[in-house]
């Protein structure tokens, strides 16, 4: 099984990666096209500014999407987590230029079993960066200061991407981590849970959770499933 986890930079991926990769049989893969080439991080940046200097946007998408696609293989046969994905390369790399690359990527080879993405405002991704340190590089970055979410939208919805997307806005890291980790054992439990998953964490039901803390949330996960239960068992007598 592979699992991909997506979202801006500060919404807390390194932490729920870290914390998934204790508490589950899961193996990280940081960036897929490093480990496939097995690249010192000297040689990464080498590459990409060669790339990024010299090449069109075909070669640059072409560079990521085959980290990706190598993921994609090693999930057929381990546990993987994806720390970035599909997602992130139509993020940072899609273009009309390089449409056609994508779409052959999506509709050939497909996604990761799971896409989870984290949501956070814009303040509060600032607000926990500068928390971690008041002087990362991150703070430089202008993609920081804008809530640029609609491409994952625009590839989830063109590609159909079986994903969830938690708002994390009144959740702590543990908090993340523990929903997660729920959601990922009822998805592993029982086939027929997962397109209930799919539809309460659907990415167009966000606003729905922008007031809801971790406990409003757990608690509407548990009593969907419990009331499936019921159904399930009345149905049988």
């Amino acid at each position: 099984m592979l699992i991909s986890i997506e979202g801006l930079d500060g919404v807390g991926k390194s932490s729920l990666v870290t914390t998934l990769s204790q508490s589950t049989q899961f193996t990280v893969i940081e960036k897929p096209i490093k480990s496939l080439l097995e690249l010192t991080p000297n040689q990464s940046n080498h590459i990409k500014e060669k790339i990024y200097g010299n090449y069109s946007s075909n070669v640059q998408a072409m560079y990521y999407l085959l980290g990706y696609l190598s993921a994609l293989e090693d999930g057929n046969n381990q546990n993987y987590i994806l720390d970035r994905g599909f997602l992130s390369t139509y993020y940072f790399s899609f273009c009309q230029e390089n449409s056609e690359l994508f779409d052959f990527f999506a509709y050939n080879y497909g996604f990761p079993d799971l896409t989870i993405v984290l949501y956070a405002s814009i303040n509060e991704r600032i607000n926990r960066i500068y928390g971690r340190n008041n002087i990362d590089k991150d703070l430089k970055k202008k993609r920081i200061y804008t809530d640029n979410y609609e491409k994952y939208l625009e590839a989830i919805h063109k590609y159909n991407i079986p994903h969830i997307a938690i708002n994390t806005e009144k959740f702590t890291k543990e908090e993340v981590s523990k929903l997660v980790i729920k959601i990922l054992n009822l998805w592993m439990q029982d086939g027929e849970y997962r397109n209930k998953i799919l539809d309460i964490f659907h990415i167009d039901n966000l606003e729905q959770f922008e007031c809801l803390n971790y406990l409003a949330v757990e608690k509407k996960l548990t009593n969907t499933f419990n009331n499936s239960k019921k159904y399930v068992r009345k149905k049988e007598n």
